[in-house]
């Protein structure tokens, strides 16, 4: 099974199951909110947490995430597994769901990227007199290349016309992913001005993303932005003859 999204977040679905206006909060909680298992580790641990006051179910789902032509691709997959895959959560309890590898590393030096796709299931007879939302939470897992050598990622970007309007168009040519976010645009004066606030999307190795900027954005200065949660934002590397 292969999936096509244009974006991919933590939290990346929320689904309304009914039609009436009342609604039964869900207490799905899952975390952490990404995983990196070195070359020697075979396993790590993703906790579910049930913060609301009825059961819950879930099930959990491994994908391979590639990207090409500048979307996130996700395809089912065995390389890891998970145990257990379906899981029911009393009120104020968790769920320990292990993320076992079933690959070796890693061959070509560069990391391996997942998903791990959690989803909380309509209970039966739960949506009637109501409206019962249901969560799924898409979780990042990398796996470091055999001799665990310290990958970065390498970026290139440029700003660009396209169909639907001004896109930042990011390649990435390192060993290493890169997270993009709170891209901002560093003028003349010295300001930052923001263009895309908050986690705007991943360019995995090898690959190239776009996401959609404001049209200002064709007019502004140096770009800037967030990778990888560092504490300060990096400068992009823009293509001069791109604007």
């Amino acid at each position: 099974m292969r999936i096509r999204t244009p974006r991919l977040a933590g939290l990346i679905a929320v689904l309304a199951m009914g039609v009436v206006p009342s609604a039964f909060a869900s207490g799905l909680q899952v975390s952490p909110i990404g995983l990196h298992l070195a070359a020697s580790e075979q396993a790590q641990a993703l906790w579910l947490t049930n913060t609301g006051s009825d059961t819950l179910h879930a099930q959990v789902r491994v994908f391979r995430w590639t990207q090409a032509d500048g979307k996130d691709l996700l395809e089912a997959s065995r390389d890891l597994v998970v145990s257990p895959p379906m899981v029911t959560i009393a009120p104020g309890d968790r769920q320990l769901v292990r993320v076992i590898r079933q690959v070796a590393p890693p061959a070509d030096g560069a990391e391996a990227a997942y998903r791990i796709v959690v989803d909380e299931l309509p209970v039966d007879g739960a949506d009637k007199g109501g409206l019962k939302f249901v969560l799924r939470y898409s979780v990042p897992v990398f796996l470091a290349p055999a001799g665990d050598p310290t990958v970065s990622a390498t970026l290139k970007a440029s700003v660009e016309d396209s169909a639907g309007g001004t896109v930042l168009r990011v390649s990435n040519t390192g060993k290493g992913h890169a997270q993009v976010a709170d891209v901002s645009t560093h003028g003349a004066d010295g300001k930052d001005t923001p263009l895309l606030s908050g986690l705007v999307g991943y360019a995995l190795p090898g690959s190239t993303m776009s996401w959609p900027l404001p049209p200002e954005a064709r007019r502004a200065g140096a770009l800037r932005a967030r990778i990888n949660g560092e504490a300060s934002e990096s400068t992009l590397v823009v293509d001069a003859g791109s604007r």
